[in-house]
């Protein structure tokens, strides 16, 4: 029966993360270009992430004592933090208040930091092949920036222009669909050396994060320049 379960869990998983990669590119794609089916795609997308993240760490608990599982369970209780991240931004982006439920995930992210740049330090003085040492500290300090981040938004949100808030939308979900293509890579492209399995999805979205940050800020520049042309005619 257990066995069962496994198997069942490991064919959710996979169907859930083969969904990211096909509703992750489209979600992009219609990002300026069709707001109505980026959210469309996009419930389709967190959702299928959720399951992922979900399943991997249960995965976790069948085998605590391997490096993989401890490595699976931060990089998803990174991704699950992030994914609540993504969707509660668009949320606040629309004047919602800040909630216990963001406080929450962050102290979660917090937590995951620590545990994994104590992971990093643990494995580095136990010998462990470098690659995972190297993971656990890169991840972990993505986990403590990421949690800065929302700590420094969530205390003072109004000072926040609601184009930043989609900004922290867009980068956030951005790094989720790079988290899930780094999973595909890392369990199919055997073939690659192993930061290339590791890094390279990064590597190659990292532009993408660019551009449409790049986008965003124009858009933030031209609405609060219009908003000061609009102080400044209201004067005379």
């Amino acid at each position: 029966m257990l066995e069962f379960l496994g198997h069942l869990l490991l064919g959710i998983h996979i169907t859930a993360g083969a969904s990211t990669l096909v509703t992750g590119p489209i979600a992009i794609f219609y990002n300026f270009k069709d707001p109505r089916k980026h959210r469309i795609v996009g419930k389709v997308f967190y959702y299928a992430m959720l399951i992922v993240a979900i399943s991997a760490i249960i995965s976790f608990f069948k085998h605590p004592e391997k490096v993989f599982f401890q490595f699976l369970l931060g990089i998803s209780l990174l991704v699950l933090a992030g994914i609540f991240r993504g969707v509660r931004s668009i949320f606040l982006m629309k004047g919602a208040k800040v909630t216990s439920f963001d406080w929450s995930y962050t102290v979660l992210l917090g937590l995951n930091a620590v545990f994994m740049l104590g992971m990093s330090a643990w494995h580095l003085m136990a010998g462990t092949m470098i690659a995972f040492p190297i993971l656990f500290g890169v991840f972990g300090f993505m986990c403590a920036s990421d949690t800065w981040v929302n700590w420094k938004s969530f205390s003072n949100p109004s000072a926040l222009h609601p184009l930043d808030w989609m900004q922290l939308h867009l980068s956030t979900m951005l790094g989720a669909f790079t988290a899930s293509t780094t999973a595909f890579t890392v369990n199919a492209a055997h073939f690659l050396p192993w930061w290339a399995q590791w890094f390279g999805p990064t590597i190659l979205l990292v532009p993408l994060q660019f551009y449409f940050g790049r986008k965003v800020k124009a858009m933030r520049d031209k609405a609060k320049a219009k908003n000061l042309d609009g102080l400044v005619t209201s004067k005379f």
